[in-house]
């Protein structure tokens, strides 16, 4: 397939979010890939969606002539960034570059930066170079991806000291309540902005239903009053066999004490009883003490995801 066979279209909100969950359904393109960019799995497409209908970022849908989706490219203009993925038959030189230039074409107009990025992983030599012949140039690591593999015997862990490790109920509002307070914890530098605390409400949610009736669950460890001190949600890709954790955390004044590696290793057992054959975690390249925490139960880096920049032209 060539960039002449396929057309951007605008994304038009609930128009179209059956037409682009088709799209990301991983049994239909990811096989070999690095699992777990922009949009290749299910929950991704879930929470993407809910973002591209609230945050309204450029969103274009590549159709072929039958009008299938075969790459969705997305504009952040706030940080500059944008990313794209593309089904297999349009991963060529061609393509990259007209989607490029859409990209660039878009963050020129419509913002103010001196420069934009995207991503590429580490493994795929081809993309690193249609971006470095479209202008763009290393900007450093984003993230790793750490793989492990389900075919052994999961050690267990005792329940740290205080807590209990449980699978948290969607149902129970206050219980969410607690897994989204520590999700700000977990992630947050400062005291949470009242954007940010109401926006994980708005999609916590939906990231713990996207999946009726078959529902992924989250593993969390609470205190003997309920507060919920750590989490970890696992995904289910049953049609590769691959199970990914996104996200983890841990409540700041409650880290280095094993809460962590004892949500993971939950999770990795209700992977294993769902038939998952490989787990997959990504964290920042600087997080060392995440990296650590996933190397004790068993995660070995295989992939990073690298920065790319561009600087505005003229």
């Amino acid at each position: 397939m060539t960039r002449g066979s396929l057309r951007p279209t605008a994304f038009r909100g609930d128009l179209d979010v059956a037409d682009l969950h088709a799209f990301l359904q991983p049994e239909r393109q990811y096989a070999g890939d690095t699992l777990w960019t922009f949009g290749a799995s299910l929950k991704s497409a879930y929470v993407n969606t809910f973002e591209f209908l609230n945050h309204a970022p450029v969103v274009q849908l590549w159709r072929d002539a039958q009008g299938q989706i075969q790459a969705v490219l997305r504009i952040e203009l706030g940080p500059g960034e944008w990313f794209y993925q593309a089904a297999p038959d349009c991963r060529e030189p061609a393509v990259a570059t007209a989607i490029a230039a859409q990209a660039d074409a878009a963050l020129e107009l419509l913002s103010d930066h001196d420069s934009w990025r995207t991503v590429a992983h580490q493994s795929d030599a081809a993309s690193a170079g249609q971006l470095e012949e479209n202008g763009y140039v290393a900007d450093g690591g984003a993230q790793v991806y750490m793989t492990r593999s389900l075919g052994s015997e999961i050690r267990a862990v005792p329940d740290p000291a205080g807590c209990s490790i449980s699978v948290l109920d969607p149902e129970n509002p206050k219980q969410v309540a607690e897994r989204g307070d520590a999700q700000l914890d977990a992630f947050l530098e400062d005291q949470p902005r009242d954007e940010v605390a109401a926006w994980i409400a708005r999609t916590l949610p939906h990231q713990l239903s996207y999946g009726r009736p078959l529902r992924p669950p989250c593993v969390v460890a609470v205190d003997a009053n309920g507060r919920v001190l750590a989490f970890a949600d696992p995904y289910f890709d049953p049609a590769n066999k691959i199970g990914e954790f996104e996200p983890v955390g841990t409540r700041k004044e409650m880290q280095r004490r094993g809460l962590a590696k004892a949500v993971v290793t939950r999770g990795l057992e209700l992977m294993q009883r769902a038939g998952m054959q490989q787990a997959v975690v990504r964290t920042g390249v600087e997080n060392a003490a995440a990296i650590a925490a996933y190397a004790s139960v068993g995660f070995e880096v295989s992939d990073q995801l690298l920065y790319y920049r561009k600087k505005r032209q003229g």
